[in-house]
């Protein structure tokens, strides 16, 4: 009999700052939350994909922030409970297991004759599955909203943009990531995957994928070296592989070639913040330039002119602008102009609040990567005052978005859809207000400048 009351294996990874290390591959499974007593009518089904830069993470997560660490980040009982809708969460192949583009694994299955992806394509069996099962447990499987934050935000925009993935879902939400900057190519991913081979000693053999397989999990995965902040700039091993991804999400949004969905995307404030924890801060100008240059090569000085160091308090508060803008925070709102420059229903945030938790007042994190999960979710202790309003305002714009395309909420503001011209958005702090132009030069500068970087 199968254990369906806890969480499954972590997909093999490294240590993280989410996620445990691990070296199982029995991970492919999938959580279902759905109300009880059983709903009446078919309920909206909301399918979340996990964050963790698609090297790390799982659905079985617990918050890496005291005093909740016995908490599950993506727990979604009280989402169900009090919004009476589905929620389902999946496990995905990641890192070297997921994104892997050797150009042999191309011929060794017809349904899918291309190489790379793989953690998508685990993600697309979820989606299916939801469509073949979900009525079961009370689902609509007409009414079916894919929605996750950083690696899970990127991926839902790449399952919008997907031929393969069209026609499963019918809305999506993106928390932080944006699939229209980086995003290899095929030979770039290829080439990473013979560097990979090369490293465990496969790549001279006569038939380097049964080399592979036999080389130890914990072995590949030290071969697999990367930064986080690298791979949010370069599409988290996303690549175009030539059938999920038929060609860069940049070409298929100008073509039209996307799923034609209600969309919403959001930023937060603060999203460069928690990738500095434990670095050695800069502190001099001089510094401050060299990192540029080191991070962004030949367009380091157009990014210097964008944020110049003498408008925030210190180098390092402006590194970590740079960062959070370029990979998260831009990337989002790309990928929404994008969309809605070709008349997509598309609705943008931005998060703004700082939870008044001490660590992020020690750390000085302000609203980081990540802070918005337990307000959409309600996966924490139920919070109090305006932090209890805003995830209540949060938690009904998603489930109302999920119902009926259009993300509303009684008593609250209305939400203005996006256009990319006026850059309207609803920020979502102690209180709801709409504002114009958020980061908006910013992410244009960006937007102008991600081919050279990726």
């Amino acid at each position: 009999m199968l254990d369906a009351v806890s969480y499954s294996n972590s997909c093999p990874q490294t240590a993280a700052l989410i996620g445990v290390p691990s070296e199982n591959e029995d991970c492919l499974y999938l959580n279902v939350w759905t109300p009880d007593p059983a709903p009446a009518e078919p309920r909206p089904v909301m399918v979340w994909i996990h964050g963790g830069a698609n090297v790390a993470g799982s659905t079985g997560d617990l918050v890496p922030f005291p005093p909740y660490e016995s908490y599950h980040f993506y727990d979604a009982h009280n989402l169900v409970a009090s919004r009476n809708v589905v929620v389902v969460s999946m496990n995905y192949r990641l890192g070297v297991f997921g994104f892997f583009g050797h150009s042999d694994l191309a011929a060794e299955d017809s349904e899918f004759p291309y190489a790379g992806n793989q953690g998508l394509l685990d993600q697309r069996a979820a989606f299916k599955w939801v469509h073949d099962n979900i009525a079961a447990f009370g689902g609509d499987p007409n009414k079916v909203t894919i929605f996750g934050e950083s690696a899970g935000s990127f991926d839902v925009c790449a399952h919008v943009v997907s031929p393969l993935s069209r026609g499963l879902f019918h809305r999506a939400i993106s928390e932080s990531g944006g699939c229209t900057a980086g995003i290899a190519t095929m030979e770039q991913s290829a080439a990473q995957a013979a560097s990979i081979s090369t490293a465990v000693g496969c790549e001279p053999a006569p038939d380097e994928l049964a080399c592979l397989r036999a080389v130890p999990v914990a072995d590949l995965l030290s071969a697999f070296q990367f930064s986080e902040t690298e791979l949010a700039i370069t599409g988290l091993g996303i690549s175009v592989d030539g059938g999920f991804l038929p060609d860069h999400p940049r070409s298929l949004i100008e073509a039209e070639n996307f799923a034609h969905v209600p969309y919403i995307l959001g930023a937060n404030s603060d999203e460069g913040s928690l990738f500095f924890i434990g670095s050695t801060p800069i502190t001099t100008p001089a510094e401050y330039t060299a990192e540029l240059v080191n991070r962004y090569g030949s367009i380091a000085p157009q990014v210097e002119l964008m944020y110049p160091v003498g408008k925030f308090k210190s180098p390092q508060a402006a590194l970590i602008r740079v960062s959070g803008d370029a990979s998260l925070v831009c990337s989002t709102y790309d990928a929404a102009s994008r969309l809605a420059a070709k008349k997509n229903r598309t609705y943008v945030y931005n998060f703004a609040r700082v939870p008044p938790l001490p660590f992020v007042n020690l750390l000085d994190l302000g609203a980081f990567h990540g802070a918005e999960i337990s307000y959409a979710l309600g996966s924490l202790p139920p919070p109090s005052g305006f932090d209890a309003m805003l995830a209540g305002w949060m938690q009904e714009y998603w489930t109302r978005f999920a119902e009926k395309g259009v993300p509303k909420a009684k008593k609250a503001s209305g939400w203005p859809r996006f256009n990319p011209k006026s850059y309207k958005m609803l920020r979502l702090d102690t209180s709801l207000t709409k504002v114009k132009g958020f980061r908006k030069a910013e992410c244009e500068f960006w937007s102008s400048v991600y081919d050279q970087i990726n």
